[in-house]
């Protein structure tokens, strides 16, 4: 009798190990959730964007139904994707519901000539997630512009963007990450980003290389370029004071920042980590 009830007593120990052993092994999963990308968008009157229901993998909802705050201000054409048209100024919000949940998203919508330094969209993160890094993609004719990498709970993840800030799909990729403040603790790689994309399929450790804007551009580059490849990266920048001619460009932990000769070509670059 003592011997069946000492081997019963072993028996639920291992099983209670493996158990234990099988629930560490299984990785967290992220949280389901449906989001608007971009999850916020800033337009002029006359402008339009398109915007998209995704899940948290990133795939595009289907069946979706649409409302506007205001259907004066925002004119609505398409389906599942829509597009969005600004007919007067003013802040508004978009909604979207499947049949698999809702979301909103904000437009804010503004006259004349956008302030320098405007984003003009964000594309969101998931819950208890953060971005950390966001990096320009390959050009290619189908793939993504972008990738925002982001902390998460249950690890680090991969988010493809277009370039006006819509979700392709998000993935998680492990040992992704920035070190302390004021390092970057992303291996060098080759200069091809898109390697992250075969990454991220894979659950492989991402390699990539800095891609700040001062590592992006060369000294003797035209500030009109510069300009145009900060608003490909949504990135913001402030001017200096007048006759200055620097733009100092706001990076995640870091700045760059860039001077201009009076005919607005780059004559030095410096990059600052900043502490947060």
């Amino acid at each position: 009798m003592m011997e069946r009830a000492a081997g019963f007593r072993l028996t639920r120990i291992m099983w209670l190990s493996v158990a234990l052993l099988w629930a560490v092994a299984l990785p967290a999963q992220s949280t389901s959730y449906l989001a608007i990308t971009p999850q916020s968008a800033t337009l002029l009157t006359g402008d339009s964007r398109s915007f998209r229901l995704v899940d948290q993998n990133g795939r595009m909802q289907r069946n979706v139904s649409w409302d506007v705050s205001d259907t004066a201000a925002l004119q609505v054409s398409g389906g599942d994707e829509v597009t969005i048209m600004a007919n007067r100024p003013g802040d508004f919000r978009i909604n979207a519901r499947s049949a698999n949940g809702s979301a909103e998203a904000t437009v804010t919508v503004m006259e004349g000539k956008m302030p320098v330094g405007t984003k003009i969209w964000t594309s969101g993160t998931a819950p208890g997630c953060k971005s950390f890094q966001m990096v320009q993609a390959m050009p290619s004719a189908n793939g993504p512009d972008l990738y925002d990498l982001s902390h998460c709970p249950d690890g680090d993840y991969i988010t493809a963007l277009t370039a006006d800030g819509i979700h392709l799909w998000r993935r998680k990729a492990g040992g992704v990450g920035p070190g302390p403040a004021g390092t970057d603790n992303v291996p060098a790689s080759a200069n091809n980003n898109d390697a992250v994309a075969k990454d991220a399929a894979r659950g492989d450790r991402i390699n990539l290389s800095s891609t700040s804007i001062c590592d992006s551009v060369t000294v003797g580059t035209d500030q009109q370029k510069i300009r145009d490849m900060l608003h490909e990266r949504n990135l913001s920048f402030s001017e200096g004071a007048a006759g200055e001619r620097v733009w100092t460009v706001d990076e995640s932990n870091r700045q760059c920042k860039l001077w201009f000769d009076e005919k607005s070509i780059l004559t030095k670059k410096r990059k600052v980590f900043v502490a947060q």
